[in-house]
């Protein structure tokens, strides 16, 4: 572990060997992100730019705290394209809460325990740390400032990085979150002595003033998104006549939700009899799969005919002996359920696949076919145990 340790102190320091600042605004860039009081703090990279590493480990690593190792990919507007040479200014507190012992420009404010990482060829970057404390005194979350430097645009502010398991980081934050650059909330893993995290950035995503460069229909949450909390009614599957969140319960394993708005469920058949299999195969605790029907005949205060429609969906899933798969009901394609996750009442389905609660990919208008199942388990991982 020490031999590790030093490799990655060692590769994270080099960069500041030459300590020269040759790193500028450039006033040709578009302006983006609305303002960012401090963002400019990314021009005082001790290297030029151009010399960055793609790993970084920040000085406070060798010191005494909760050791974190954070990596990820950068990607360009499209969401899906790996954008090298971004440049990442991150800083945070130390382990009393406090930006200490910083003696020279926004060091004074940010404190000592800052870095710079610039993306490889691949959009991949990694950094060393401490787990940061929370202010003294104080319910704010901990968290990771990080400041985004791309080619052709001015420096923007996306979403700190945040810790799931904090205690301070309650849901009404979580409601709050602006998302910049995608989600920002770190699900920590701990093995070899250090806490393990991904973060997927992506370029422009919610940062005002950014040219939008999506096209098409447009429904869900997006890649790498936290999927919230909600409460059908499962019409079908482990929870049965339930209100249940599936999120909540089943959300840290892996699996597929299909959000739907048509009456012709036997166009679903073939589609959910795989799903179903599947399940079987693998096991209810490595894949789980989710029918959201949201009635498109909603009729307000009609509570009686949403009661006959129910029992007629129970009755189908119940032919077509869906044990596993969870057929659930939502009232209606623009309730708030849908809200959360975003969906276009104009779309005919919806369909994301997650894994510890995030959205791993997404599919609007997805056929319901042999091949369209096996896109969805294609981007899932193989058969793996989870406790959930």
């Amino acid at each position: 572990m020490k031999s590790i340790i030093f490799i990655a102190v060692f590769c994270g320091l080099m960069p500041f060997v030459a300590c020269t600042q040759s790193n500028k605004p450039n006033p040709k860039d578009k302006p983006v992100g609305g303002g960012c009081e401090g963002c400019e703090a990314i021009y005082e990279c001790p290297v030029p730019f151009s010399k960055l590493n793609h790993i970084d480990t920040l000085p406070d690593f060798q010191e005494p705290g909760p050791k974190l190792v954070v990596s990820g990919v950068v990607y360009k507007a499209d969401g899906l394209t790996p954008a090298p040479n971004v440049v990442l200014y991150v800083y945070h507190t130390d382990q009393k809460g406090l930006y200490s012992k910083g003696d020279k420009g926004w060091g004074k404010r940010h404190g000592y325990i800052r870095g710079w990482v610039r993306t490889n060829a691949k959009g991949e970057y990694k950094f060393y740390t401490l787990i940061p404390a929370s202010y003294p005194n104080s319910t704010i979350e901990k968290h990771i400032h990080p400041t985004i430097k791309e080619e052709g645009f001015t420096e923007y502010y996306i979403d700190d990085y945040t810790f799931d398991n904090d205690k301070f980081l309650n849901g009404e934050l979580r409601k709050r979150m602006e998302l910049r650059g995608g989600n920002g909330v770190l699900v920590t893993e701990f093995k070899n002595g250090m806490h393990h995290a991904t973060r997927n950035i992506y370029l422009g995503r919610n940062i005002p003033g950014y040219p939008q460069t999506k096209t098409g229909l447009q429904s869900g949450l997006e890649r790498d998104d936290n999927c919230p909390a909600f409460d059908p009614i499962h019409l079908s599957g482990a929870d049965k006549g339930r209100d249940a969140c599936p999120m909540c319960k089943y959300g840290y394993g892996q699996g597929v939700m299909v959000w739907f708005n048509h009456t012709s469920l036997d166009t679903l058949k073939t589609f959910a009899l795989l799903l179903e299999k599947e399940m079987q195969q693998r096991g209810p605790k490595n894949f789980r799969a989710f029918l959201v029907y949201m009635n498109p005949a909603y009729k307000e205060n009609d509570a009686k005919s949403q009661e006959v429609l129910r029992k007629k969906i129970m009755r189908w899933c119940e032919e077509q002996n869906l044990k596993n798969v969870a057929m659930l009901w939502v009232s209606s394609p623009v309730d708030e359920n849908c809200e959360l996750y975003h969906i276009n009442p104009a779309v005919t389905n919806t369909v994301m696949t997650y894994q510890r609660r995030k959205v791993v990919n997404k599919w609007v208008n997805l056929p319901y076919s042999h091949s369209s199942v096996a896109k969805i388990l294609l981007s899932l991982q193989p058969a793996t145990a989870s406790n959930h």
